[in-house]
């Protein structure tokens, strides 16, 4: 559903038409994972998202189209990201998955809460990562309510909008978040906390994606109470093993398509084999058929060059006998 954000007053015709008509238009059913059924709205980790991706190619074809940068204004300030994801074939729909970092609970930490979203304290020791991608429901609530709800109160750090030629495909995207659950599967606090996964992400897609137009609204990214948080620098690193991944995925795909291509072929061959195996006995019949005319054409035709003959033959002997006579005639004169 296409939520509204607050974060910058921008008039625009068409945001202001979708609005109107909205709520006459119903969520679209075919992209899982993407867009979400009314409900409570699921925590997917990004690994099995990825996977419900190829349950329907139309998920996986919902492109990019802008991110929103955001940070809670209390407790542990985490940071997430929103992804707005437009309909491949529906395109009034747009869909708003939350992502984030957080980490799986244990005896060791204690849990706090910013909203609806369970962020941990972690220890001194490197725990699990919990990266999960959330796609929200069909509501009467803005994008802002909803993230009040889950996350409490925040504010938006950057705004991020990719043109219709070059936007990042759903898959794209899942490819990108699994790279960075390979890269660093376990959540330390002083390298690959939340800070670093919302600023990996967004800065992964700008350099992967270049066109692109970035605005920002508010300062505060990466700190914690006003102060610099330190944390890893992987967007290099996390750009080239997503190439890699990306070029296997396209590798992948392409051996796919040719499997499907040459099996429809086989397909193909096989209907056309059995359809002429099924007619044969009618075009053997035809083919007698049309021997026999053949034959008959032929008949007619010697019969006709022997009638020609005999004709052509008895005129010459009747002209024979007509001289012979003339020149009986002209000896008896």
């Amino acid at each position: 559903m296409a939520f509204k954000s607050k974060s910058v007053k921008r008039f625009s015709v068409r945001n202001f038409l979708a609005a109107i008509l909205h709520p006459f238009m119903s969520s679209p059913t075919d992209a899982p994972g993407v867009f979400t059924p009314a409900g409570k709205p699921s925590h997917i980790d990004v690994g099995l998202w990825h996977s419900l991706l190829f349950t329907s190619e139309l998920s996986a074809q919902c492109k990019l189209e802008r991110m929103v940068y955001g940070k809670c204004t209390i407790e542990f300030e985490h940071e997430f990201l929103l992804l707005h994801f437009r309909h491949p074939t529906q395109h009034h729909a747009v869909a708003i998955l939350t992502l984030e970092r957080t980490c799986a609970e244990n005896t060791t930490g204690s849990s706090r809460s910013a909203g609806q979203a369970v962020i941990v304290s972690p220890s001194v020791s490197p725990i699990t990562a919990k990266d999960t991608i959330t796609p929200t429901t069909s509501s009467s609530f803005t994008i802002d309510s909803y993230v009040t709800q889950e996350f409490g109160p925040h504010k938006y750090l950057f705004e991020l909008d990719f043109p219709a030629s070059a936007r990042p495909s759903a898959m794209q995207v899942s490819i990108l978040l699994c790279v960075l659950s390979k890269h660093s599967p376990m959540y330390e606090l002083l390298q690959y906390q939340c800070y670093w996964y919302a600023y990996t992400v967004w800065e992964a897609l700008k350099k992967l994606f270049p066109e692109h137009v970035e605005r920002p609204l508010n300062e505060g990214r990466s700190r914690f109470k006003g102060q610099p948080i330190k944390k890893a620098e992987s967007v290099n690193t996390v750009c080239e093993q997503y190439r890699a991944e990306w070029a296997q995925f396209e590798e992948a795909v392409g051996e796919r398509r040719r499997a499907k291509e040459e099996e429809e072929r086989r397909v193909r061959m096989a209907v056309l084999a059995e359809g002429r195996a099924q007619r044969q006995p009618e075009v053997d019949d035809e083919r007698r058929q049309r021997e026999e005319a053949e034959r008959k054409a032929n008949e007619a035709e010697k019969r006709a060059d022997e009638e020609r003959r005999q004709r052509e033959e008895a005129e010459a002997e009747l002209n024979r006998m007509r001289a012979r006579m003339a020149e009986l005639e002209r000896r008896a004169a």
